[in-house]
């Protein structure tokens, strides 16, 4: 299947939600399972927590950490915005963007240019207003441009394994325009890997690793195929 000439974002309003992580992990996935394709990572968080972890990973084709914040100038949002421009013009490229948390700034319309965003959330009301403010800001977006595109994927994130009833987020999301994705859980061996990350491999036969796994296969098939494109036309 062709999933390149696309582009992911991760990004919430609210931080420590597990951008980096599954950035990370995400792009791993991608790379691994899909050979063929040219993967690349684009970390705009100032902390670099995605570059760092895949910054020694030689399974990525590209990883670049160019910081958007108050603290930098307009250069890197041009720099960033002439790099992820040119890559997802590449029919063989997907691009993964992990953002900082807070308010995406000069870099929305970069947002708008891609294929999805991944919106990651435990079930705390502490993440979850954020949360629920960032996706219908996105959606707004969408509305006031007339566009399908990106399509919000709120992925469920720290979710014990004990805790499987969504309700509480599918509540809050209401009839809003959002997909919701498999959940993830948030383990131990995950944090293991920040020293030595060695990604989809190093956590083999692990609950996450099935998480993982389930969770990109969701992306491939129904996002990055075009499915969602076809039921929103």
């Amino acid at each position: 299947m062709q999933i390149g000439g696309q582009g992911i974002f991760l990004a919430n309003m609210k931080g420590g939600v597990g951008k980096s992580t599954l950035t990370a992990f995400l792009t791993d996935y991608f790379k691994s399972n899909h050979a063929d394709t040219k993967v690349c990572l684009l970390d705009a968080d100032p902390q670099g927590s995605a570059v760092e972890l895949l910054g020694s990973s030689t399974s990525v084709d590209l990883v670049r950490h160019i910081p958007i914040g108050d603290r930098y100038d307009g250069v890197n949002a041009v720099t960033l915005d002439g790099v992820y421009r040119r890559l997802i013009s590449d029919d063989n490229t997907l691009t993964m963007v992990d953002t900082a948390g807070g308010a995406l700034g000069n870099i929305w319309q970069l947002v708008m240019l891609s294929k999805c965003v991944l919106v990651p959330t435990s079930l705390s009301w502490a993440d979850l207003r954020p949360t629920i403010d960032f996706v219908t800001e996105l959606n707004e977006r969408k509305e006031a441009n007339n566009v399908a595109t990106p399509h919000v994927i709120v992925v469920p994130n720290r979710i014990s394994p004990q805790q499987r009833n969504l309700s509480v987020l599918s509540e809050a999301i209401g009839d809003m325009n959002i997909v919701l994705a498999p959940p993830v859980s948030d383990l131990s061996i995950v944090r293991s890997q920040a020293v030595d990350f060695t990604g989809m491999k190093g956590v083999e036969g692990t609950r996450f690793h099935d998480e993982l796994s389930r969770l990109g296969d969701f992306i491939v098939n129904y996002v990055l195929s075009g499915k969602l494109d076809e039921y929103y036309s």
